[in-house]
């Protein structure tokens, strides 16, 4: 840095307004001086860096070039002004410029955000997305599920732009939900695939149910009894027989609700004893055969028998017909309680927690937590004994096959009709 032993100032810019460089404690500093009474100035303004010095000194004379005498008041205004709204910003360590680069960001997103639809118009959009996609397409259940979650999304936000929602709207909303803790952890999977749906299309940046999260107290599982796990089976078969298949993958098998509701048919290997289950479980895609029983394939051979051409699942109202059944049973029903029952037996079977997590779907830990429980000897092989109750016309066909191929009634059964050994259809 260079000093000036001579006098206070040293001239940078010799031209009208001039800029003068001075010392302050060991720092430079630059003046410009603009007073003037040709062009009626009075301006004097003080700088850290000669750029902005030499900068302002130019912007200046610019404004003289181009109003002559009228760039005083011009000038004077502009430098008060400018000084005001810099002495505003300096607490909070902003410079004009950040002003006004955040000034035109915000117009620009309220120019944005005026024509961005209520959520009225954008939730009918994602339904219709959803539900009009042949390329994931859903299952007649989901859909109707998006349609009920889509209804109450649009009656209790429709009127909202979706950057308006906070998180604080849907925690009231999941708050004044009636239900258990199950039922509005379900409510809050479809405000958040909303959403999402909202920020892969660009009209909202944050997801406003980030951080939201729904605990569900933890609790001891409850399980039927053989003779309970009966009276269900027994209710099916006379009343209820295309849900037949269903409830004994869920408690010979140990499929979750939604796993046994998708089961076909083709996903059957009676040959092999294995159970395919589709990617779009829990657990994603696995492929299992139960260790130390046959009593699933005894059911499932024992149904693909007496109704041949019938799908293994119902195709429709299956949700309904659930229900049907919870309700004329006369249990009390509670979540997943033929899974847990299978579970605890099957445990209670081989007594091999690798073997249950396989099968289940499930790690270890969970197996563990809720399945190393000890059952009753007898109610052990009470359940793993329930076989179909074959109807005379059933039984008159398998002991005809018997007489004609000499072998068991079991065995007869390995290979339903329509059903090539061997083959996974």
């Amino acid at each position: 840095m260079t000093t000036d032993t001579k006098g206070k100032y040293i001239p940078v810019r010799r031209g009208f307004p001039k800029v003068l460089r001075y010392q302050k404690d060991g720092y430079d500093y630059f003046l410009v001086d603009c007073r003037s009474k040709k062009w009626g100035l009075n301006i004097r303004k003080n700088f850290n860096v000669k750029d902005d010095a030499l900068n302002y000194a130019q912007e200046i004379e610019n404004q003289i070039v181009e109003n002559g005498k009228d760039a005083s008041n011009n000038q004077i205004y502009q430098n008060k002004e400018i000084e005001h709204l810099v002495t505003q910003l300096k607490p909070h360590g902003k410079t004009l410029g950040d002003a006004v680069g955040f000034y035109i960001h915000h117009l620009e997103q309220e120019i944005k955000k005026s024509i961005i639809p209520s959520i009225s118009g954008l939730c009918q959009k994602w339904y219709e997305e959803k539900a009009d996609n042949n390329l994931e397409p859903l299952r007649n259940r989901t859909r109707i599920e998006y349609k009920s979650y889509h209804n109450y999304i649009a009656r209790n936000l429709g009127l909202f732009k979706p950057g308006d929602v906070t998180k604080k709207h849907i925690q009231d909303l999941l708050k004044d939900i009636a239900g258990e803790q199950f039922t509005k952890k379900k409510y809050l999977q479809y405000f958040r695939n909303f959403f999402n749906w909202c920020i892969e299309n660009d009209y909202i940046t944050a997801n406003p149910t980030q951080g939201i999260k729904i605990k569900i107290a933890r609790m001891d599982i409850s399980i039927y009894s053989p003779d309970e796990v009966e009276k269900v089976l027994r209710l099916c078969e006379e009343k209820y027989p295309s849900l037949l298949g269903y409830y004994c993958l869920c408690v010979f098998g140990g499929l979750r609700p939604s796993e046994a509701e998708r089961v076909e048919w083709k996903d059957l290997n009676f040959e092999g004893k294995e159970v395919f289950v589709t990617h779009k479980s829990k657990t994603g895609f696995r492929r299992f055969v139960l260790r130390d029983t046959d009593t699933l394939w005894i059911w499932l051979n024992h149904i693909k028998t007496i109704r041949p051409n019938e799908p293994l699942n119902p195709t429709k109202n299956h949700t309904g017909l659930q229900r049907e059944v919870r309700q004329s049973v006369g249990l009390e029903w509670s979540q997943d309680v033929l899974r847990h029952s299978f579970g605890t037996y099957y445990y209670n079977l081989t007594h091999d927690l690798n073997q249950v997590s396989h099968d289940m779907g499930n790690s270890v830990a969970v197996c563990k937590r809720y399945y190393v429980r000890e059952v009753k000897k007898s109610w052990n092989e009470q359940f793993w004994s329930l076989k179909p109750n074959l109807s005379e016309s059933c039984q008159k066909k398998n002991d005809i096959k018997t007489d004609e191929t000499s072998i068991s009634p079991l065995e007869s059964m390995v290979s339903p009709p329509g059903i090539e050994l061997g083959s996974t259809v």
